[in-house]
């Protein structure tokens, strides 16, 4: 299925899927990898639980990475954690 992501208040997006799912993506600063200048951090929480976390380098060659770290009985997966990477644009 494919998520639209729409622009939203308080520096974030939301995300929702064609069923109704939503994710709320969140602009954070980093989270202890020291690389906090050289790449945009987010954060993604469904129903209020942290599913996921993206991170992209804003550099020529950009690297993205995408953690998931929701448990098995969520509605969402790894492949809906990367289908709203790529609909970010990064």
């Amino acid at each position: 299925m494919s998520w639209n992501i729409k622009d939203w208040m308080c520096g974030g997006y939301r995300a929702e899927r064609e069923d109704g799912e939503m994710v709320f993506i969140y602009r954070r600063p980093s989270w202890g990898t020291g690389l906090c200048g050289a790449r945009v951090f987010f954060e993604l929480r469904c129903r209020g639980s942290l599913v996921g976390r993206i991170s992209a380098e804003g550099s020529w060659r950009p690297q993205v990475l995408a953690q998931w770290l929701a448990e098995a009985d969520r509605p969402l997966n790894e492949s809906d954690l990367l289908e709203i990477t790529a609909a970010l644009k990064l």
